[in-house]
């Protein structure tokens, strides 16, 4: 399957790079993990393991991938860190590179961040540690700075994401300043993310169970049952973001035509006719507000707030007068 070409130009500049032997030691992968920062990763591997099955690559010897195995959706320092930094610090099984894959970075706690430090600080010939996360700035400057940044991020996320039209008619017809009204808005907007943990759950344990059936295990054990929990939630808390960042970008479409933007709009240039609609008779300071409600949504759902009263006062924020 083809890459995305903001992967494919990243990989090149890879390709060059290592063809003139001054491959980094750290990549910081700016993109989704479960997007194109997996295919990026996945496209890297083929080059350091141009010998290595890709559908193989999750039990290559010289390959370790990390992410979230909870429910709290944390990468935490002793049960994945130190265990990759050993892993990192070992001798190549085939004799080349060794790579560690840390998929959604941004989830590892301040103690796996801290840890990971000295190895980016004097990291072991011929490894290389990925970090994946798309939200970047969740990590320490000091990580940053030890890394080669690399974007792969598309701002707008998948057009085939099985959202998207449902969110498009709900930016395109936001609720009546009624309590009804927005409680509705509010739940057409929450319901593809419990389709979505259904669904993923039904897959994370397929998978899981696969892989149990490989080492000749009967059933999931307390480990593999984790496993499937933390990816769960991975799924969910990126296809949240994604909402969420879809929804903003609308919104600041609407400020730049209230602001006297003559352009087409920035990321929704197809929804012209709407934002215009949206944006004639705005204040600045409340089309601003739309804006900032999405951060103020994403801060109370880290702080693990219900959804579905996160969102209402987002649905608040981008409501009509009634009448």
């Amino acid at each position: 399957m083809p890459f995305s070409p903001k992967v494919e130009r990243a990989l090149e500049d890879l390709r060059r790079t290592i063809a003139s032997g001054r491959m980094p030691h750290a990549l910081l992968v700016s993109g989704r993990p479960r997007g194109g920062g997996r295919d990026f990763v996945r496209g890297l591997l083929g080059l350091l393991f141009p010998k290595a099955d890709p559908a193989r690559f999750e039990e290559h010897p010289d390959i370790r991938w990390v992410e979230p195995e909870s429910k709290s959706r944390q990468i935490k320092v002793e049960e994945q860190m130190r265990p990759l930094i050993r892993f990192i610090q070992l001798t190549s099984y085939e004799g080349g590179w060794k790579a560690g894959i840390v998929l959604f970075a941004d989830r590892m706690n301040p103690s796996s961040q801290n840890a990971l430090l000295k190895t980016l600080e004097e990291p072991p010939p011929h490894s290389l540690l990925v970090l994946v996360t798309d939200v970047p700035a969740a990590l320490l400057p000091t990580i940053r700075s030890r890394a080669q940044v690399i974007d792969v991020l598309d701002e707008r996320g998948s057009d085939a994401a099985p959202w998207q039209p449902l969110v498009m008619d709900l930016l395109r017809n936001p609720p009546v300043r009624r309590g009804c009204e927005m409680a509705a808005w509010t739940d057409r907007l929450t319901a593809p993310l419990r389709s979505l943990e259904e669904l993923a759950r039904e897959e994370e344990t397929a998978r899981q169970e696969e892989a149990a059936r490989s080492r000749d295990a009967e059933e999931l054990s307390r480990t593999d049952k984790a496993v499937v929990d933390g990816r769960v939630a991975s799924r969910v808390k990126e296809m949240r973001e994604e909402l969420l960042r879809t929804i903003q970008l609308w919104q600041r479409d609407v400020l730049a035509r209230v602001q006297g933007a003559e352009a087409a709009p920035a990321w929704f240039p197809e929804e012209a006719d709407a934002i215009a609609a949206q944006a004639e008779g705005l204040a600045f300071a409340d089309a601003l507000r739309r804006v900032r409600a999405v951060d103020e949504v994403r801060e109370l759902l880290e702080h693990n707030i219900r959804e579905s009263v996160a969102l209402l006062r987002l649905a608040r924020a981008v409501s009509r007068p009634a009448g």
